[in-house]
């Protein structure tokens, strides 16, 4: 063998891309940070039904209200209820949902766009709190629900 060849395939092999090159990991899903919130006038409430335990996996939802992002639940297993409770403006408001999850193997995905909640205006109203409950059944289907408390119940 040609000492030639040898070399050439060493030296493609050194050429390769350096640890400092590679693409940086994507930033994570979110940029609002989870924080509760003093006298919260609207709480979302996510509740997601895992058939079998190889279905369990980690889940958030994004909160988005007229437009921006303003909350987000907090990260955890799917089969544990998740919640997010906010200060906004009172007022019907635009309110919609972003639900993602993390694959065994992958990166944060989100939820495809048939099993996303559709866009809701929300009442709030001073001195109660505007819930909202979404729930996804064994099949993934979402199903959402509005209600109205005082604010004094928690």
């Amino acid at each position: 063998m040609k000492p030639f060849p040898l070399l050439a395939l060493i030296l493609a092999a050194c050429a390769g891309p350096k640890a400092a090159e590679f693409p940086k990991a994507p930033p994570p899903p979110s940029t609002v940070a989870v924080v509760e919130v003093k006298d919260p006038n609207f709480e979302l409430v996510v509740v997601e039904a895992v058939p079998n335990a190889d279905d369990e996996g980690v889940s958030f939802t994004k909160i988005f209200v007229d437009g921006k992002e303003t909350g987000r639940t907090a990260v955890g297993p799917r089969s544990q209820e998740k919640r997010a409770r906010l200060k906004v403006a009172t007022g019907n408001q635009p309110v919609r949902l972003e639900h993602w999850f993390l694959p065994p193997i992958g990166e944060w995905t989100l939820l495809p766009e048939a099993q996303q909640p559709r866009e809701r205006f929300v009442r709030v109203e001073d001195g109660t709190i505007a819930r909202m409950t979404l729930r996804f059944a064994p099949d993934g289907a979402p199903s959402l629900a509005i209600s109205r408390d005082p604010a004094a119940s928690r």
